[in-house]
């Protein structure tokens, strides 16, 4: 039986399969957008693997995922949070506040700031939204039936104006694509319409119901699924069998290239939650890697890729642009040979999730730092704060 168009899309071996073939013009010389130097993807390696020893000495490294985020310094907002006694209940807790705050976590852009009143300093970036969507979810911004909830209903209902209250939106501190956030929470709210309990932690039950008798789940049927569930909330996408394929993008010279950042981002983000709950992913190392400004602008700020179409470093690349596509392929594929090479270094088998932790997208994060004094990516993308 052969797969369906759609299914072949939302698999992580077509993802992979496609950046190889990209990978495989790159060192053909065949990109117009990029040039590639292999020979400092070692350098690279033992940065990325110095890091890894630095912020974790004992190796123990957490996968990545979105919880981490909700850690600042000494105060562990995650950990902090009263949990429902009932088992099942605390899984569909935590698995709302994962899905809503990676929903919410695409560029914020350089200059939105967040204010927490028990966190000192401005936040930004990944870890203030972090911050800004548990709090708008303790406050029950995302539900009608109580606070620390996400709820159909009020995620349907849910403006802009809520939305940009919660994130401490002004003209003076803009966050990118707040309208078009909001406009994914209600179609969240739509979609979850359908769950179990008409809410987002319905997800859990459905989750749970394809996991094995011994409580196991395949990372790939995990992706598989979140991709069913949730291509509704992508309808500017492409379709396909009267499917909406998300974060998947034509590319004459190699067709369709899929990447499903955001939604492998989840999967990542939903292991150790479920892990909890009783549920163990696994294949885990089957998920890709991230194809995200940090980790690439870590091959770009590294030397390995550089870009070379004229103007690149002023103008502002829609996502679907040749340049943008080539280089999130580039970043899957070369991002799986910098892991093999951080093993050697560390000496250990650490999983792609832990690389990515460890890891490139700090690395990623530390050469933008020093490379611009906003820590801005290097390859200015037009994004509507729902994909990339």
């Amino acid at each position: 039986m052969t797969l369906s168009e759609v299914t072949r899309l939302r698999h992580p071996d077509t993802i992979r399969r496609q950046s190889e073939r990209m990978l495989t013009l790159a060192t053909q010389g065949r990109l117009e957008g990029w040039e590639i130097d292999l020979d400092k993807l070692p350098g690279l390696g033992r940065m990325v693997a110095e890091l890894t020893r630095a912020r974790y000495p004992d190796l123990t490294v957490p996968m990545h995922g979105r919880r981490l985020h909700f850690r600042v310094g000494d105060i562990d907002l995650w950990e902090e949070r009263p949990r429902p006694a009932d088992p099942h209940e605390a899984a569909r807790s935590d698995l709302e506040l994962i899905v809503v705050s990676v929903l919410l976590d695409a560029g914020s852009g350089p200059r939105w700031r967040y204010v927490d009143n028990r966190i000192q300093g401005e936040l930004s970036r990944s870890e203030g939204l972090a911050v800004a969507s548990f709090r708008a979810w303790e406050r029950g911004v995302f539900s009608n039936r109580g606070l620390s909830r996400a709820d159909s209903e009020a995620l349907s209902n849910l403006t802009a104006e809520a939305l940009a209250e919660a994130f401490q939106v002004r003209e003076d501190n803009p966050l990118v694509g707040t309208q078009d956030r909001a406009a994914l929470l209600r179609a969240l709210g739509r979609v979850s319409s359908g769950w179990p309990g008409r809410r987002v932690g319905g997800l859990y039950d459905l989750l749970s119901g394809h996991a094995s008798s011994d409580g196991r789940l395949s990372a790939v049927a995990l992706l598989g699924m979140l991709l069913e569930q949730l291509s509704p909330l992508w309808p500017d996408s492409m379709m396909r069998d009267g499917e909406y394929l998300g974060d998947v993008w034509l590319y004459p010279p190699l067709g369709l290239v899929p990447f499903h950042k955001l939604t492998q981002w989840l999967a990542y983000s939903l292991i150790e939650p479920l892990h909890t709950a009783g549920i163990t992913v696994t294949e885990v190392d089957r998920l890709t890697p991230l194809a995200e400004y940090r980790n690439g602008g870590l091959l770009i700020d590294g030397g390995v890729l550089t870009p070379v179409t004229p103007g690149w470093q002023t103008a502002r690349h829609p996502v679907s642009s040749p340049l943008v596509v080539e280089w999130r392929a580039l970043t899957v594929a070369l991002l799986g040979r910098l892991a093999g090479m951080v093993r050697q270094e560390l000496g250990t088998r650490l999983s792609m999730a832990q690389i990515l932790e460890g890891g490139t997208w700090a690395a990623g994060r530390q050469l933008a730092a020093d490379a611009r004094p906003d820590a801005s990516p290097p390859v200015k993308v037009l994004s509507n704060g729902t994909i990339f």
